[in-house]
């Protein structure tokens, strides 16, 4: 499904066309930071329909805020929602809350949702738990690992119980090759499958497990010579879907 963020205007949309056709043509050094994503309607699409989202980081280097723009006329004028970060001493997340514009409050934002993350003592994060301060209620997902490798996720809903789970397996060079998701019930609703090129993922694709295996999204991926992610393609391949395909495309500091 397209984000819904507020379109900008024809200046910004122009000025936008520019810089990313420029920077296509580049590659970014290796580890680059991430500037800003763009969104496209299509892989042609030399317009994009607006910011994704821009980032900001602190002193050592880790991303500290995620906002997205809001426009007039091609120009910022505001903000639509904003996520800030925070991190432990072991330099480790272990917190993302959530603001959205709203004009009734009197900071102009109100704290939709809270991310706390819990680590195990070597490492491994263990458990999200999301609050939604607004309503008093929260749900949660906890990690299982082995030899390393996350191995299993499961969503527990705001009464503590499980509502689904994701279990992975990987191919014998170690990266994800599929994800499969089960219901409560232990029965598999969908699953996605891995591609790589040199080591990088360069597809995956969804299927829905309720008609046999019916495809019913193809993400694609391309980087620069130095690996880093450039564009991300997703294409609905149900006619039953609501959701719309689309492409993001992605900007670093040089």
């Amino acid at each position: 499904m397209i984000p819904k963020k507020l379109f900008i205007g024809l200046t910004g949309l122009v000025f936008l066309m520019l810089a990313s056709c420029s920077k296509d043509q580049i590659s970014y050094e290796a580890g680059a930071r991430l500037k800003s994503i763009l969104l496209y309607s299509s892989p042609d699409d030399d317009r994009p329909i607006s910011i994704e989202s821009e980032y900001e980081y602190d002193s050592q280097g880790r991303i500290s805020r995620i906002s997205s723009p809001m426009y007039d006329d091609g120009k910022i004028v505001g903000t639509i929602s904003y996520d800030l970060y925070e991190y432990n001493s072991e330099d480790q997340l272990v917190k993302i809350c959530n603001y959205n514009a709203n004009l009734n409050s009197p900071t102009g934002f109100i704290n939709l949702k809270n991310y706390f993350y819990t680590y195990s003592e070597d490492g491994k994060k263990e458990k999200e738990l999301i609050e939604y301060p607004l309503i008093g209620s929260s749900e949660y997902t906890l990690y299982k690992y082995s030899r390393d490798k996350l191995i299993k996720a499961e969503m527990y809903g705001p009464d503590g119980i499980l509502e689904y789970y994701t279990v992975n397996d990987y191919n014998r060079a170690g990266q994800l090759s599929k994800e499969t998701r089960y219901g409560s019930d232990n029965k598999a609703s969908s699953y996605i499958i891995h591609h790589y090129l040199n080591g990088l993922n360069t597809e995956s694709e969804t299927f829905s497990t309720h008609n046999g295996a019916e495809a019913v999204r193809r993400v694609k991926r391309t980087y620069d010579k130095n690996d880093n992610l450039i564009t991300l393609e997703t294409v609905e391949l149900s006619p039953l879907s609501s959701a719309m395909s689309y492409v993001l495309k992605y900007i670093y500091f040089e």
